[in-house]
């Protein structure tokens, strides 16, 4: 109850100290609205005043003009006044009349019509008059005087100028213009402004401190903005402020800042109460998501990215200490037939069964972690001898293969462990982790169960594959790899059924190479996609020669998981096939029986996609993954090619001979035919003969060939009674 009370009262703080912000902030806003109102008003008063300037100046051309006249010749005729005055007055110009006194007195003016009763006028009668024309005479320049009035009636201002004689100096006549100082002053905008009050002051150019000309005096006193007009004597003085009399913004917007400012404020505190309250619940919120970030959410045990920390950290250490230590690289065995017999979520207990066996078996100091999938990984800890990993991984392993109870189902599972040593086998996380996999591997290669040490062998391994890698690589650039082709021989009537193409490599130093050389290093890497493009396009462009020796149909090509589970790659094939103008239908792609297990809906939809392309589809190699009637009904396959390791004790051993048998029964019964692989005697193929397997592949009747030899053996050259077309897959071969 106390911490909800200090909560209320910080919220209640804040809520006071955002409300005066918010006084601030309105205040601050207002000053800012008033700056830039009184700013916009400067500017528009200032093209007023830039306005009335030259409007000014364009009047007083007039008087200028005449004033040079005079000071060339003083004396001037009515009539040329008249001819020079009609010269120079417009209708754009504001000019009432012009007018020449000689000796004070009006002698010419124009035009006379109106201004009848000045002519004549005397200056010397009016004082205030007499005082500006003094002004002018003693300045000897143009002065503005006025607004004043005028002898003929009404009010104007009344621009004067002195003439003097050029050779006495003495002063011959005056000169005044007569401007209509009202039309002046609303053409230059000072009466009909949209959002200005304007006042003008100023009278006989004395400026801001002189009589009001236009306007209300009580501009000047509501703090108005203020600008000089410039005359050619003196000054004028403008002001202005917005016609509603005051610079503030509305109390409206005013409103609307307090009220939603208001609101805001009251927000923020209630927020802020929520926050306050539920601190503890984000703290723990955040523990959670770090707990997940470093730690693996399936087993509770760290994940590869906190693992990596702590063990970059135990290395340092040990570094400092001088001390040893093991890494295990722990992979489960067959995990994924368990994934698929019993589902995931029985996968997953028993990832966590794992992970408690391996936690119970290890010293509280001791890292485990699990790197994803079925993959741990475990730190030994000072570790004063070898052999000790050893029993560490052998007590692991008995942990582990010890039944397990999953969904009603006793379940039994096995381990492979790779064992690497910091620092003899690496002294950085990556080089031990890659040395402990390369030994894992080791472990299952050696029939999985067990446990390896990684030694200089399999680092050799590791480097002799990266250079075979490169090397492949250069190999496939330079045009060393060539293209051999072996025959499937109808053995019932000598017949060329159809050809398997085969990589051959002529290394520059080791000679020809067989793929057994370099074919697992390739898929290991990845080098077999640019492999296998290599072998389609030969295949391609070596088409128009069998064809046009006779020889046409289908030819064999491995088809790579690499490019199998690679839509992109996939469809490459099909690119070159396309580029050579081959069609699909002249090829059979050969898949193993391992790319159709890892998702069987997925590798059914892509294997029907190239058969529907007209590829035809064989397994290679078959018998010796995870053979299964119900997975061939479940794809699209239409030959089966079964492995050398089935004939190899045909027809002397019963029971291989028995096996062999079932296999081919099993393919006919589905409708599949059929290629045996590896027949090398005729006592095999009289036996295979027996079974109705016709079809035949192997060194008895011909061993792999260049195609020149191929062409020459099998071609229409030879005078042979067979056929020597490929034959379609036969449905029911007899």
């Amino acid at each position: 109850m106390n911490n909800r009370l200090w909560i209320a009262i910080i919220s209640l703080c804040v809520f006071v100290v955002c409300e005066i912000m918010l006084i601030r902030f309105v205040a601050t806003d207002r000053e800012r609205q008033v700056e830039n109102k009184r700013y916009l008003a400067l500017e528009q008063l200032s093209t007023i005043r830039a306005r009335l300037e030259g409007l000014l100046q364009t009047n007083l051309v007039a008087i200028r003009q005449l004033h040079t006249e005079l000071s060339l010749e003083p004396k001037i005729s009515e009539e040329r006044f008249a001819a020079l005055t009609e010269n120079l007055m417009s209708q754009n110009l504001h000019i009432r009349h012009l007018a020449i006194a000689y000796d004070y007195r009006i002698r010419l003016i124009y035009p006379l019509e109106g201004n009848e009763s000045a002519l004549g006028f005397d200056y010397r009668t009016r004082p205030d008059q007499l005082r500006t024309l003094h002004e002018a005479i003693s300045s000897r320049s143009i002065t503005l005087n006025g607004p004043v009035a005028l002898a003929q009636g009404g009010e104007a201002l009344i621009a004067r100028v002195p003439v003097f004689d050029k050779d006495t100096q003495e002063l011959v006549a005056l000169i005044s213009q007569v401007i209509d100082h009202y039309n002046l002053f609303n053409d230059s905008g000072l009466h009909s402004h949209p959002e200005l009050s304007i006042s003008l002051r100023g009278i006989d150019g004395t400026g801001e401190q002189g009589e009001l000309i236009t306007g209300d005096y009580g501009i000047w006193d509501a703090n108005p903005v203020t600008l000089t007009v410039s005359l050619p004597r003196g000054e004028w003085a403008l002001a202005a402020i917005p016609i509603s009399g005051s610079w503030a913004p509305t109390a409206y917007a005013n409103s609307l800042y307090f009220i939603f400012g208001t609101i805001l404020a009251f927000l923020f505190s209630v927020l802020l109460y929520l926050v306050l309250r539920n601190q503890q619940r984000l703290r723990q919120a955040f523990g959670l998501i770090s707990n997940q970030a470093r730690f693996d959410n399936l087993t509770g045990i760290a994940n590869r990215h906190f693992f990596e920390e702590q063990l970059t950290a135990y290395i340092s250490a040990c570094e400092r200490r001088d001390e040893k230590f093991a890494l295990l690289f722990i992979d489960l065995d067959h995990f994924k037939e368990v994934n698929d017999a019993l589902g995931h979520s029985a996968g997953d207990d028993l990832l966590k069964l794992v992970t408690g066996r391996l936690q119970a078996s290890l010293r509280r100091d001791d890292i485990i972690a699990r790197l994803g999938g079925d993959e741990f990984v475990v730190v030994l800890k000072n570790l004063s001898e070898p052999f000790h990993a050893q029993l560490q991984a052998q007590k692991l392993l008995k942990h582990i293969r010890e039944p397990m109870n999953l969904y009603a189902n006793e379940v039994a599972i096995d381990a492979s462990i790779g064992i690497a040593l910091f620092p003899s086998d690496g002294d950085n996380f990556a080089e031990l982790l890659k040395a402990a996999d390369l030994a894992m591997y080791a472990a299952k290669d050696a029939g999985r169960g067990t446990s390896e040490f990684f030694n200089n062998d399999l680092r050799e391994q590791a480097t002799s594959n990266l250079h075979m890698h490169q090397a492949i690589l250069q190999g496939i650039r330079n045009r060393e790899f060539l293209v051999h082709y072996q025959p499937v021989i109808n053995s019932k009537d000598g017949s060329l059924h159809s050809i398997e193409a085969l990589a051959r490599w002529n290394h520059p130093s080791r000679g020809l190479l067989l793929p057994k050389d370099f074919i697992a290093i390739a898929e290991k890497s990845g080098a077999i996609r640019d492999l296998g493009n290599f072998v389609l396009n030969q295949v391609c462009s070596d088409i128009a020669e069998l064809h046009a020796a006779g020889i046409t149909g289908r030819v064999a090509i491995n088809f790579s998981s690499h490019q199998f589970y690679d839509k992109v790659a996939m469809d490459q094939w099909f690119q070159i096939m396309q580029q050579h103008q081959v069609d699909p239908s002249c090829f059979t792609f050969e898949i193993t029986e391992s790319m159709l297990l890892p998702d069987r809906e997925r590798q059914r939809d892509l294997l029907l996609e190239i058969n529907d392309r007209g590829v035809t589809l064989a397994i290679d190699d078959f018998g010796t993954g995870y053979s299964s009637a119900s997975y061939l009904r479940h794809f699209p396959i239409c030959l089966l090619k079964i492995d050398r390791t089935f004939v190899a004790g045909v027809p002397d051993d019963p029971h291989q001979n028995a096996l062999l048998s079932a296999l081919i029964h099993m393919a006919r019964a589905l409708n599949i035919d059929v290629v045996i692989e590896g027949v090398e005697t005729v006592s095999q193929v009289n036996f295979l003969n027996m079974q109705t397997a016709n079809l035949i592949q192997g060194f008895y009747f011909a061993k792999p060939m260049p195609l020149a030899s191929l062409i020459e053996r099998y071609g229409p050259s030879v005078k042979e009674k067979e056929p020597r077309a490929f034959n379609e897959r036969r449905k029911n071969p007899t």
